[in-house]
């Protein structure tokens, strides 16, 4: 019996080693003022990067258009960036790969401060975007999504996106300021704490919330309208060892930022970085916009590629893209 037991316990398989870099940092892009890259932050603030034997140093760009420029130019390594840029940047003769998925669905809305006219509000989208004709709409930045996004809903409500002056007003914070307090702006295409702001203070409404599928026929499909985690293909082919570890990083904080019982640690690891001002008990706002986003997040990083044909088949359709990206080209062949 003592032979049977030694030859069955070394028949038995070696358990699956932990992946480990060779100690290399990863330039990874964060949105500061935001939650931003949450699998990124947590991991370079719980050790999960070290963990692996790589270093993760957040590098704060205010817009995904810029991020992703920044992985083009080789200074950054990892972006949070869209499907469409993505390939629009392949198409122009960029050689980028999704290696994975930071948030598997919409996060923009379009938020109209309270005092703007909106008769068609109750007949919802597409018509109350014809009330923005003759309007000023900001954007997280000219060119990129959220303005290609607002051309499309525009066009769906009848009106000639020329007859929308649109604005960059970089992220969430800044645009309610400039919808709210500064009125530069009558509307926006943004992202949350916008929402929360919007809510606590009255001083504006989502019209348009791309998150519950509202919006044009893309954001319908739940995998096609996500932020993706954008590299290099050299950058990606070139080390395996590190992107395995950077898999298990993300993975890692993923399962302890969505474990309920860490969520009070999670909200006083972003103190520092989040503050909210002009509302009432903004401690409260920090700790409910924190709650509401960590469970957006992607536990596994998985990259649906039907979502991502979609994506492509959406923009080559409204001309957001000259030409289609074939999945196996956009996609890294080792994402998961």
């Amino acid at each position: 019996m003592a032979i049977m037991g030694l030859s069955l316990g070394m028949a038995a398989p070696a358990a699956a080693q932990a992946p480990r870099a060779n100690g290399e940092t990863i330039l990874i892009h964060h949105f500061k003022g935001s939650v931003g890259n949450m699998h990124a932050f947590v991991a370079a603030r719980k050790g999960f990067c070290e963990k692996y034997n790589f270093h993760c140093e957040l590098v704060s760009i205010p817009s995904a258009l810029t991020a992703v420029q920044a992985v083009v130019g080789g200074s950054l390594d990892i972006a949070q960036g869209g499907i469409e840029m993505t390939a629009s940047a392949i198409n122009a003769g960029s050689d980028l790969v999704i290696a994975g998925v930071s948030l598997p669905r919409a996060v923009l809305f379009v938020a109209a401060r309270s005092d703007v006219p909106l008769p068609h509000r109750a007949q919802g989208y597409p018509a109350v975007m014809g009330d923005l004709k003759g309007r000023t709409v900001g954007v997280p930045a000219r060119g990129a999504a959220g303005e290609v996004y607002l051309d499309v809903m525009l066009k769906d409500a009848g009106v000639d996106p020329k007859d929308v002056t649109v604005i960059g007003v970089g992220g969430p914070q800044t645009a309610y300021t400039s919808m709210v307090v500064g009125r530069q702006i009558d509307a926006a295409v943004t992202f949350s704490p916008a929402a929360e702001l919007c809510a606590a203070t009255k001083a504006c409404d989502i019209i348009v919330d791309m998150r519950k599928g509202e919006g044009p026929q893309l954001f319908r499909d739940e995998a096609a309208s996500g932020v993706m985690f954008v590299t290099r293909r050299e950058f990606a082919d070139g080390n395996p060892k590190l992107m395995a570890a950077y898999y298990a990083a993300m993975r890692d904080a993923a399962a302890w930022m969505q474990d309920p019982k860490n969520l009070d640690e999670l909200v006083s690891l972003y103190k520092s970085s989040l503050t909210v001002k002009g509302v009432p008990n903004p401690d409260q706002l920090v700790h409910d916009w924190i709650a509401n986003s960590v469970s957006k997040y992607s536990s596994d990083l998985h990259v649906n590629r039907e979502g991502i044909k979609t994506a492509i088949d959406f923009a080559v359709a409204h001309k957001m893209l000259d030409k289609p990206v074939d999945v196996s080209r956009i996609v890294w062949d080792k994402a998961p």
